[in-house]
């Protein structure tokens, strides 16, 4: 049946026409799909650029600040450490567990760590940050750990965490040597500031506060450092050439007292120079200035003969040299003084040295002045003239020095002289090569057969030179302090420093290095030993001192003292005056003399010694085994050490006979109850001797050579144990 509606049949043409569009909408489906999927690509490829170029930005950074990256996940417990370079290749990795990370972790840091940690696991911190030591190779080093809880489970355990850490090694020693600078500084007996570059003080210590008499430390704080001076201030022109300056000034204190005070500023930079500061050291030496002034005054004439002394006559020189006004040195050199002092005694010597200050008076006192140079050396300066009327006057004075004789047993002694004389300004312009004219001239008539005098010529001094120049050198050096002290240590049987000695050096423009062996017997000759005696302990308590400031304590030191020295009666009391001015107690010092000191005179040491004792002063009897050695000293005085000779030392590890003497030796020294200290340990081969013997104290080469103070404290400071 048909419902009558008429159906067409699409031709060819229209289904090709449908198809056609069915497969355009579908290229066009297709491209806008691809055109989204290139965008989205490309999307994904530039965030993921970004993603790692903000990565390598974050690994740069690291390196920068020399942080290490780290990260732990509790599912596996393990530690990661990453730490990066400016190449990305090259990146050093360590993963472990936490047990094995804490087996590389300091002992006394363990409990700190393992705190922090479990506050991270399972408290509520999400920061950690800890500092704690840890091994790395072979040495332990301190690290800084950061983190930061990124997941917690359910229970509120940490699931995972990350940080960095970095080496702070460094800073820690620098925080260190901080607190040990900061601690010296305000612990400091010596008065210390912290100045700003214009001299500001920004901080000062309680020495500092006690000095100026200051109520409280704000009332110091923000002054000028130069308003406080009320005599020599900072040289600031000076001080920024040399960075370092010393001067003497006086302070007012705020009671009202001047005080003599000796300062030394120091200026310092910071790491990379990016600012400075200043340092000053403050030293009240009132006490001492005032007693120079009380010993100058004393000081001006010569205790045994009433004579002016050399201080004296070195001014009065001066003055004629200054006013060009032309006068005659005569320089006096008594003959036959020591056998006279060896064979009749001290006291017949003393008479005779009055004796002769009582001639050179009465000669020449009424033109000029006349003063004892030293020892057995005599002085006139006579203004205004004429130079044959002194030579006969001079030849005078030889014939009534000779007059007396002196009896001794069956020896009969006569004391004459041989004197030099110079002229001014004929024979020299200036002081020193005045007396060295003189000198030179006296030891020409000393040539000639003493008892004689001999006005000096042109070319004498030259001549003379050869002979004479060491001794002037030597006395100068020793007049200006130029001499050096250097300290050796003295060791024990750990090989732990327990003392040490000052040995004296000199270096001479002129003569170069000279060997104390060759200008120690010049200076006992002509009496320079006493001041350079004084002038090593002096140079002793100072270095002790330096030790306490510096380090908190000291070692005792040794000073070896000649038999001159020894003998002087005023030596003990100048001893114990050089401590007290330094603030050194006497038990710190050690005083090394040989037995020569008995030959010359056992009663007059005998007495010396018991007086140091009684200061204080520890008594050491040096190179003991060499020569004739008796043991009589050791029953008659009781020394607190015997200092064994090298000799005695040399050759017991080869030779039986001398390893069984040098034990003998020390067995009945130690019988006396006597501490024993073996010199010239040079070879490692000495030490099991030393160790069968039971030495407590040990010196020589084999531990140290003789060194400058400040070259000795660093290398203790650095390696305490030999």
């Amino acid at each position: 049946m048909s419902d009558g509606t008429t159906h067409s049949t699409p031709s060819g043409s229209d289904r090709a026409a449908l198809l056609e569009r069915r497969l355009k909408r579908e290229r066009n489906a297709r491209e806008q799909a691809e055109a989204l999927l290139r965008e989205k690509t490309q999307s994904l490829y530039a965030t993921l650029q970004k993603s790692q170029s903000a990565q390598k930005d974050l690994e740069l950074a690291l390196w920068a600040s020399q942080e290490s990256f780290w990260n732990w996940e509790a599912e596996n417990d393990i530690m990661e450490f990453r730490s990066f370079s400016l190449h990305s290749e090259s990146v050093s990795t360590w993963s472990g567990t936490l047990i094995e990370l804490l087996e590389r972790v300091h002992e006394d840091d363990l409990d700190g760590l393992q705190f922090h940690w479990s506050m991270a696991l399972h408290g509520n911190r999400d920061r950690i940050e800890f500092s704690f030591r840890l091994k790395l190779d072979s040495d332990f080093q301190w690290v800084r750990l950061r983190g930061r809880v990124l997941k917690r489970g359910k229970a509120g355990e940490a699931l995972h965490i990350v940080g960095t850490t970095k080496d702070i090694t460094q800073q820690r020693k620098a925080e260190q040597s901080f607190h040990l600078m900061a601690s010296a500084f305000a612990s400091s007996r010596e008065p210390m500031l912290v100045l700003s570059p214009d001299l500001v003080i920004t901080e000062c210590n309680d020495a500092y506060i006690q000095l100026i008499a200051a109520p409280f430390k704000e009332q110091c704080i923000g002054l000028d450092f130069n308003q406080i001076f009320i005599a020599e201030k900072v040289d600031k022109v000076q001080l920024a050439l040399d960075k370092q300056i010393r001067f003497e000034s006086k302070v007012k204190t705020q009671n009202g007292e001047i005080k003599v005070v000796d300062i030394s500023v120091a200026l310092f930079e910071t790491y990379q120079q990016t600012s400075s500061y200043l340092i000053a050291t403050m030293r009240d030496i009132s006490d001492r200035k005032r007693n120079e002034a009380k010993l100058r005054q004393l000081a001006l004439h010569d205790e045994l003969t009433g004579l002016s002394n050399r201080n004296s006559l070195r001014e009065s020189i001066s003055g004629l040299v200054q006013k060009e006004q032309h006068f005659i040195l005569v320089f006096i050199d008594l003959d036959g003084f020591k056998a006279i002092n060896d064979n009749a005694g001290h006291e017949r010597g003393d008479i005779e040295l009055q004796r002769v200050g009582a001639l050179l008076t009465a000669i020449f006192g009424p033109i000029g002045e006349v003063g004892r140079w030293g020892g057995d050396e005599f002085i006139a300066v006579l203004p205004n003239q004429n130079v044959e009327e002194i030579a006969e006057r001079s030849e005078r004075l030889i014939s009534q020095i000779e007059e007396d004789a002196i009896t001794v047993k069956t020896s009969e002694l006569r004391l004459s002289a041989s004197i030099g004389i110079a002229e001014f300004p004929e024979h020299s312009d200036n002081l020193e090569s005045l007396v060295q004219c003189a000198d030179a001239a006296m030891y020409r008539a000393k040539e000639l057969g003493k008892g004689q005098a001999f006005i000096y010529e042109s070319g004498l001094y030259e001549s003379m030179t050869q002979q004479v120049s060491m001794v002037n050198d030597l006395r100068r050096t020793v007049e200006n302090h130029l001499l050096d002290f250097y300290i050796q240590g003295k060791y024990d049987l750990n090989g732990e420093l327990k003392g040490g000695e000052v040995l004296c050096r000199w270096i001479s423009g002129l003569h170069g290095v000279v060997s104390p062996a060759v200008f120690i017997p010049i200076a006992e000759e002509y009496k320079l030993d006493s001041a350079i005696g004084l002038q090593a302990l002096e140079a002793a308590c100072d270095y002790i001192s330096i030790m306490e400031s510096q380090q908190g304590d000291a070692i005792p030191l040794s000073v070896n003292i000649s038999a001159n020295q020894m003998l002087d009666p005023e030596f003990p009391n100048q001893a114990m005056s050089i401590c007290m001015d330094n603030d050194v107690s006497p038990e710190f010092i050690e005083l090394e003399l040989t037995e020569s000191v008995f030959i010359r005179d056992e009663k007059s040491a005998l007495r010396a010694l018991n007086t140091l004792r009684d200061h204080g002063f520890r008594l050491s009897l040096d190179d003991f085994g060499s020569g004739f050695s008796s043991l009589s000293y050791l029953r008659s005085f009781q020394f607190e050490v015997v200092k064994v000779d090298k000799s005695l030392i040399q050759g017991i590890h080869q030779d039986s006979k001398a390893n069984a003497l040098f034990n003998g030796l020390i067995a009945m020294l130690k019988s006396l109850q006597i501490d024993v200290v073996a010199e010239g340990v040079e070879l490692e081969s000495y030490l099991p001797f030393m160790e069968q013997a039971d030495i407590q104290l040990m010196q020589g080469f084999y531990f140290d050579k003789p060194m400058p103070y400040d070259q000795f404290l660093a290398r203790h400071t650095t390696e305490p144990n030999r």
